[in-house]
C-alpha cells in the first residue's frame, strides 16, 4: 500500500466529506482525488517521467496537497522549497533534488523575480498559481484541459516519496530522502497512536516545507478533516478555527503552546469547548509550561511526541495523558520524558563506539522501525554514518529508564530548537566568521521564554575593530542567514573555553551562558 492508494480510496469512500479547510475555502476527499488527478495529467502533458522531481514554493494553502497528491500518482519525488530560505539556500535545494518542475503561488514570485534567469538556465518549468504570478503556465487552466486519471507508474516501497531538506552542518541545506513505505506507514501508525477517528477534526500548524508536512497527510488514513493555516499559522486566527470548524485535536510546538496559553488567560473569548485533546513535541517543553497547559486547557488531553525528520516525521514516542496525570500527581520529574517508545520502533542507547549501555546510563539514541529515511541525498559517506546495520543514529542524547521511558538530554549534540526551527550553530558560524571584526566565533543555543531556544553568537574581536557593535554583528547576517538562524543577541569575550587540544568547549561555553553568568536581554524581561 502507498500513499496514493489512500488518496484514491479517501476520494471514493468519503467523496462529500470535507478534507481540508482553508480559511474561507474547502475541498471534499472527492475534489482532492480529482484535482490531483488533473495535475498529474497536466505534469505528463508537460513532459514529466517517472522520478523527476515536481516542486512548489508557496505559503499554506490547499494547493500544496493537490500538488503532493498529483506527485504521489505519477511517481514524482515532491520538494518544498522553503519560503523562509535565501536564495542560495533555495538554490542548493533546487539543484540538489534535481528539480523539473516548480508550482509557484503568486505570493511567493518576489522571492524568485530577479531568478528567473537562473531558473530557465536550470531547465525547470514554472507553473504558477493565483492571480498575479504572470508565468506561461497557469495552475488552473492546466487543470481545465486535463481529462481522466494520470496513469500510474510502477512503484518500489523504496522508491522516493517527498524530499525533506533540513539545515546543514556544511551551511547548506541537506536534502533526506524519505521513501513511499515510510510514508504510508508513518500515516497509518501515528492514527494508532494519537487515537484520531474519522470523526475527528485536526487543526495542525506548521510548515508544510518541512517533514511536518506528514501532520497534514493523516486524514489519508481515516478520512478524518484536517485545517490548514491559510497562509501561516497566526495564533489569533488558529483559536477562532477551532470555534469555527469545531475542531477535536490541535498541535502545537511548545512556544506556539505557550503563546496560546497567554492568549487565552488575557482574552477568555474563545470556544475551545470542541477541543479533546492537545498534541505538542518538535522541541523541549518545560515541566512549567506543561502545568500551565493542564491548567488552561481543562478538560482536554496532552499529549508529547518526539520524532524527527529522518523518520518521515514518524513519532517515536509518546507520553500520554495518563503519563502527564500521574507526573502532576506524583512525580513531576516524569514530565522531562518525551515519554514510551512506540511499537513501531526499536531504540537503543549506544555509546562512542556503538555498544547498548545499561538502562538508566546516557548515550546517543539508536533507532530501527518502518519509517526510517532512505538516507541524504548525494551524501553517501554521511549516509552510511547515519544509517549502520539498519539502525538510524539520531545524534540526540537520552536515557531510558527501568520503565521504558525516554529521555532527552541533549537536541542533536548542539543543535538548536528555536521555536521549532532547528539550526545548526555551524550554519551560523561558517557566515559570522566572514565579518570583517570576527577572530573567532562559537554559537550555541540559550534558553529563552518564548522560543524554547534563543541563537546566541559568542564572539572574538579582532584587535583591530575592537569596537564592534552587538548591532553590527546581528545585521551582518541579513540576507545571508534566514530568520531563526540570525543571532539574537552576541556576547564578546577575550577568547573561547578550549581544551588542551585546542578543542572548543561549547557544553561549557553554553552551560556559562544559560546559567546567567551574562545578562541576556531575555533575562530582564523576565524580571
Amino acid at each position: 500500500m502507498f500513499a496514493r492508494d489512500l488518496v484514491k480510496r479517501c476520494g471514493n469512500n468519503f467523496p462529500t466529506k470535507i478534507a481540508y479547510y482553508c480559511g474561507e475555502r474547502s475541498r471534499t476527499w472527492r475534489e482532492m482525488d480529482q484535482r490531483s488527478d488533473q495535475f498529474g495529467v497536466a505534469l505528463q502533458q508537460l513532459g514529466h517521467r517517472p522520478g523527476q522531481t515536481v516542486a512548489i514554493l508557496a505559503p499554506e494553502s490547499i494547493e500544496v496537497y493537490e500538488h503532493f497528491f498529483a506527485c504521489m500518482k505519477i511517481a514524482a519525488p515532491r520538494v518544498a522549497v522553503n519560503t523562509g530560505y535565501v536564495w542560495p539556500e533555495m538554490l542548493h535545494v533546487l539543484k540538489d533534488s534535481e528539480v523539473k518542475f516548480l508550482l509557484l503561488d503568486a505570493r511567493c514570485r518576489d522571492l524568485v523575480a530577479s531568478r528567473m534567469d537562473e531558473l530557465e538556465t536550470l531547465g525547470i518549468t514554472l507553473i504558477g498559481y493565483g492571480a498575479g504570478h504572470g508565468l506561461e503556465h497557469d495552475y488552473e487552466s492546466l487543470l481545465a484541459k486535463a481529462e481522466g486519471e494520470p496513469h500510474w507508474p510502477t512503484l518500489a516501497p523504496d522508491d522516493i516519496l517527498f524530499f525533506s531538506y533540513t539545515s546543514g552542518t556544511t551551511g547548506v541545506p541537506k536534502g533526506v530522502m524519505l521513501p513511499q513505505l515510510s510514508g504510508a506507514n508513518c500515516i497509518i501508525q501515528s492514527l494508532g497512536h494519537f487515537g484520531f477517528c474519522p470523526d475527528d477534526v485536526w487543526g495542525a500548524v506548521g510548515s508544510s516545507a518541512w517533514v511536518v508536512v506528514m501532520c497534514y497527510l493523516l486524514g489519508l488514513g481515516n478520512g478524518m478533516t484536517t485545517v490548514i493555516p491559510d497562509g501561516g499559522y497566526q495564533l489569533q486566527a488558529y483559536l477562532r478555527d477551532v470555534e469555527r470548524f469545531r475542531i477535536t485535536a490541535g498541535f502545537h510546538v511548545p512556544t506556539m503552546l505557550q503563546r496560546a496559553i497567554a492568549e487565552i488567560q488575557s482574552n477568555p473569548v474563545y470556544d475551545l469547548s470542541s477541543l479533546r485533546m492537545m498534541v505538542y513535541g518538535s522541541s523541549p517543553a518545560t515541566p512549567k509550561l506543561i502545568r500551565d497547559a493542564r491548567e488552561t486547557f481543562k478538560g482536554i488531553k496532552l499529549l508529547q511526541i518526539y520524532g524527527m525528520t529522518e523518520t518521515a516525521a514518524g513519532w517515536v514516542s509518546y507520553l500520554t495523558d495518563a503519563d502527564h496525570e500521574h507526573a502532576l500527581r506524583d512525580e513531576i520529574d516524569l514530565l522531562k520524558s518525551v515519554g514510551r517508545i512506540g511499537t513501531s520502533y526499536d531504540c537503543t542507547i549506544r555509546d562512542e563506539s556503538g555498544q547498548p549501555v545499561p538502562i538508566g546510563q546516557s548515550g546517543e539514541i539508536w533507532l530501527r522501525g518502518n519509517t526510517m529515511m532512505k538516507g541524504y541525498k548525494n551524501l553517501p559517506e554521511a549516509t552510511a554514518e547515519a544509517m549502520p546495520d539498519g539502525w538510524l543514529r539520531t545524534n540526540d542524547i537520552g536515557r531510558l529508564d527501568e520503565r521504558g521511558y525516554l529521555y532527552l538530554l541533549d537536541r542533536q549534540k548542539f543543535l538548536i530548537s528555536t521555536g521549532a526551527v532547528k539550526v545548526f550553530p555551524t550554519t551560523v558560524e561558517a557566515i559570522l566568521v566572514e565579518h570583517p571584526a570576527v577572530e573567532e566565533v562559537a554559537v550555541v543555543g540559550v534558553p529563552h521564554p518564548e522560543w524554547g531556544e534563543a541563537v546566541v553568537a559568542v564572539v572574538v574581536r579582532k584587535p583591530s575593530q575592537p569596537d564592534v557593535t552587538v548591532q553590527e554583528v546581528i545585521d551582518f547576517c541579513q540576507g545571508k542567514l534566514s530568520r531563526p538562524e540570525t543571532p539574537k543577541h552576541v556576547v564578546f569575550v577575550d577568547q573561547l573555553p578550549k581544551t588542551t587540544n585546542g578543542k572548543l568547549k561549547k557544553a561549557e561555553l553554553r552551560s556559562w551562558l544559560s546559567g546567567g553568568a551574562v545578562q541576556l536581554p531575555w533575562r530582564i524581561e523576565l524580571a
